[in-house]
């Protein structure tokens, strides 16, 4: 038998020490604060040996008090990773993510830290490969790649993404005021943010949106789509963006869409994995988390086997 004090007190005692403070403790645990203090009274009592020492509204541990803290943080670690190993089997190790330039700038890193947070028996690598690769990462669990059609996947489990379109994203503040941006006759007074080197994506908006629009006198390009969203955030220019690379900030008002009109996009992301890994619990929830699921077409159905 484990002579033990009850698990409540080590708790509170935990919170307490961490804070610092018995009031933020209590709060962290939805408690009261007198419910704190007696937890760590009794504790106290029970080994004997004084925890904390006041010093002013704050408490300060004593000696005994941090050699306990160390302890009782590295159980609880323990304890909380065991119950999420009962309720997660499978998520232990590493998953890799490879995925293009502009979703590992813009979409990827919103999830992994919460992700890492709810899993804290996955380690979680994300890698970065060229807008223009079809290639498979082999260092990778999960390759998120951009192909004009399927490629040569044949050995591996590919879920297509959902066709995506294309769509003029720009800082809320080139909406505002005299000289703003208000109909698409407008662009020619702004500086179009380009992901190509040729200008073609926005050559295919304007032609098919704004054919009568002279040609936009300030241009910049960038490497991908990634770099141009930032420089649209920072009122550079107009930049065409999806809901995959510009979602977050749609949702939170740092970008706005200033028209509805679209382009569909000429390719399509694919993500691909080895077939034997097509069930590992930690891809799908992964995937599950990340919010990919919306995305992908026929996700929990068969996917393509090419």
């Amino acid at each position: 038998m484990r002579k033990l004090p009850p698990l409540s007190a080590l708790r509170a005692f935990e919170a307490a020490a961490r804070h610092r403070h018995f009031g933020r403790a209590a709060e962290e645990l939805c408690v009261t604060h007198s419910a704190i203090s007696h937890q760590v009274r009794a504790l106290e009592e029970a080994l004997k040996t004084t925890l904390f020492e006041k010093q002013g509204r704050q408490v300060q541990l004593t000696d005994a008090g941090l050699r306990l803290l160390h302890s009782v943080e590295q159980a609880l670690d323990m304890m909380a990773e065991a119950c999420s190993d009962a309720a997660h089997p499978g998520m232990r190790g590493s998953l890799k993510i490879s995925a293009p330039a502009e979703l590992a700038h813009r979409f990827f890193p919103r999830v992994i830290g919460e992700f890492a947070q709810r899993y804290p028996g996955l380690t979680v690598h994300l890698l970065v490969h060229d807008s223009e690769s079809t290639e498979v990462n082999p260092a990778a669990d999960i390759t998120i790649l951009y192909a004009m059609s399927d490629a040569d996947w044949t050995r591996y489990w590919v879920a297509p993404f959902r066709a995506i379109e294309f769509f003029p994203v720009c800082h809320p503040g080139l909406v505002e005021g005299a000289d703003s941006l208000q109909c698409p006759a407008d662009l020619a007074r702004f500086c179009l943010l380009h992901d190509d080197s040729d200008g073609k994506t926005w050559a295919t908006w304007l032609g098919i949106h704004a054919a009568a629009l002279s040609a936009p006198s300030r241009n910049l390009h960038f490497a991908h789509s990634g770099i141009a969203i930032e420089a649209a955030l920072q009122k550079v220019g107009v930049c065409l963006a999806d809901v995959l690379t510009a979602g977050e900030e749609l949702k939170t008002g740092r970008l706005i869409r200033p028209f509805a009109m679209t382009v569909p996009s000429p390719g399509n992301y694919y993500l691909v994995a080895e077939r034997r890994k097509r069930k590992e619990p930690r891809l799908s929830a992964f995937m599950q988390f990340a919010g990919l699921t919306p995305f992908l077409c026929e996700f929990n159905s068969p996917i393509t086997e090419n």
